[in-house]
């Protein structure tokens, strides 16, 4: 089958918005939100609030303003609209980001608890610094647990047998907010409980664990947001839209970079960081050699059963993804 034509042709420098709003709206909401967001959940742990309680609101409200930020903030207009993947991913939203981790959270979280409490009877004590306050800990945790959210992005890409549920994500065509969640359950449970289990085995306790999954839910908002984003300096520590957008590419070169779910940290340590300066991103996104890939709900959760078909009928071989 021949392969569907791919339109690379990207703007070769950037567009700016100018004016002070626009300027701090750029460079200020990301850290604003994020940093506002981790404020207010450590202030109420701090006062006793109950954990759930202390995240939930700072977990929804980013949801709401980024949504909102979304509709005069644009980076790319023709991402606006739904192509036919706003129901899907509100499917996604339920079954990946909801359903799947409280399923999975409880016994995962029990056996990583145990298996902590055995090295630590192994090693004399708990090797968490917790003595630490929570932001301290919080920048750790990040760091530590980045370490094996990268390296399993990274095989997800490199390997078929992985690349199977990870198609999913790059399936989108258009990036927006809600792209955050569009993973298959698989892939997500993979994705969130790479970074916990050894958080866990080193004694970080629930507190530390949850401020992980908030700073982690609001970045990926932000990553995958369809807002125009300058962060300067810190695109060498965050891993965010202006980095990301490049991993959606069409071009294995460009896709297979990037890595880092929430720090770009160890793909500078591992030279997989890229971020021109002389282009600016494609807005042709998604998925090169698999034409067949399902964009349906269903057909996209029961892909890696049929993984086989749908390579044969995109024309894709039997070959592994190619690591660029």
């Amino acid at each position: 089958m021949a392969q569907p034509q791919i339109d690379l042709a990207t703007p070769a420098l950037p567009r700016r918005r100018s004016g002070a709003i626009a300027t701090f709206l750029a460079s200020g909401l990301f850290p604003a939100v994020t940093l506002g967001s981790l404020a207010w959940a450590i202030a109420a742990l701090d006062r006793g609030v109950p954990l759930g309680e202390a995240i939930l609101p700072p977990l929804l409200l980013p949801y709401v303003l980024i949504a909102l930020a979304e509709r005069f903030f644009y980076w790319e207009e023709g991402w606006l609209h739904s192509q036919g993947d706003l129901k899907v991913d509100v499917g996604h939203f339920f079954v990946s980001g909801i359903l799947t981790i409280r399923l999975l959270e409880v016994p995962i979280r029990i056996a990583a608890i145990a298996a902590a409490a055995w090295l630590a009877g192994v090693t004399g004590g708990s090797i968490w610094p917790t003595e630490w306050n929570l932001w301290a800990q919080l920048g750790l945790a990040l760091v530590v647990g980045e370490f094996f959210m990268y390296w399993i992005h990274r095989l997800s890409h490199e390997y078929d047998l992985l690349w199977r549920f990870h198609a999913l994500h790059h399936s989108a065509p258009r990036l927006y907010f809600l792209n955050a969640v569009r993973f298959h359950p698989v892939d997500i449970a993979l994705s969130n409980f790479a970074p916990m289990v050894p958080l866990l085995l080193l004694g970080a306790d629930d507190r530390v664990i949850a401020l992980f999954g908030l700073f982690s839910a609001v970045h990926g908002l932000f990553q995958h947001a369809n807002l125009e984003i300058r962060l300067g300096p810190l695109n060498w520590i965050f891993s965010q839209a202006e980095l990301h957008r490049w991993h959606h590419s069409k071009r294995l070169e460009e896709s297979n970079t990037n890595f880092g779910q929430n720090l770009i940290v160890w793909d500078i340590v591992f030279g997989t960081r890229y971020l021109p300066a002389d282009r600016e991103p494609p807005r042709s996104i998604g998925l090169s050699g698999l034409a067949a890939f399902p964009m349906d709900f269903l057909g996209q959760l029961l892909s890696p059963l049929r993984w086989a078909k749908i390579k044969a009928a995109s024309g894709a071989g039997d070959s592994p993804r190619e690591f660029g």
